[in-house]
């Protein structure tokens, strides 16, 4: 897989992309951040092919599932199943269908109870939780996710967070993922670009942004919970714990401090 952009430039109505070159890496999860207008889902929508631009990209990618914003809307059949199953037969995709779809339902967390429910009477969050189904079914090289979190509670941001670990790290798979939630981005991403008005102010590692403050206000984001956490005890109490990406390990190093 490859994804190359040199000189990239959208112009439409409402937003604008300017000047854009970077990388995508492959079986790594790149998350792209900035504050809502940014050009966040117009960046997805130009790496999955959606829309004209100019200058220069190179875009080699096998297979590739675009989750958008609020699927919800894109939602037509009566059922769960059927929604899942029509997904996975105009993909062609040769498999057991009712196999892969109880699967892909139990990965995210929903039973089959679900499979004949409207796909439009469930909450907010079910339906997130579908629409991740049906990327999960297709089984795809490349996931690029517009706000994958959104309207789901923290259980279930975190078994989502792990299940993209887990399929990057067994799998080989490839993540981007849109968002302003920085505190889920500083724990998941490996790689991070920030956007501000169409344009890219930061690519790089994840740290070099979140523990910024004057990168995140340019981007104007808010700083992680444990960022902001670390920052206070070291400007109150003058331990340098270190910044980390896991509570568990800012945990363990409280720990060594206090004993």
């Amino acid at each position: 897989m490859e994804i190359k952009f040199k000189n990239v430039s959208v112009g439409l109505s409402d937003c604008v992309l300017n000047d854009l070159s970077f990388d995508i890496c492959e079986k790594k999860i790149t998350f792209v951040v900035g504050e809502s207008g940014s050009g966040k889902s117009l960046l997805l929508s130009l790496i999955n092919g959606d829309i004209p631009y100019d200058g220069e990209i190179i875009r080699n990618i096998k297979s590739v599932y675009f989750l958008k914003q609020n699927p919800e809307e894109f939602f037509f059949c009566n059922t769960v199943y059927e929604e899942i199953l029509f997904e996975l037969k105009k993909r062609k995709l040769k498999c057991d269908y009712d196999k892969k779809i109880i699967s892909s339902l139990r990965m995210v967390g929903l039973d089959k109870s679900f499979l004949n429910r409207s796909p439009l009477e469930i909450s907010k969050g079910e339906q997130k939780k579908v629409a991740m189904a049906i990327a999960l079914a297709c089984n795809p090289r490349l996931f690029i996710l517009d706000e994958p979190f959104t309207n789901l509670d923290y259980i279930s941001k975190k078994n989502l967070m792990k299940l993209f670990r887990m399929m990057k790290l067994r799998y080989g798979k490839t993540f981007i993922i849109a968002t302003n939630d920085t505190d889920i981005a500083l724990e998941l991403a490996d790689e991070v670009i920030g956007l501000k008005n169409g344009k890219i102010v930061f690519q790089g590692n994840k740290f070099d942004l979140f523990t910024n403050r004057q990168l995140l206000k340019e981007v104007n984001l808010f700083e992680p919970e444990i960022v902001r956490f670390t920052n206070l005890v070291k400007d109150t109490k003058g331990i340098n714990l270190g910044y980390r990406d896991d509570i568990n390990d800012l945990m363990k190093d409280i720990y060594r401090f206090v004993k």
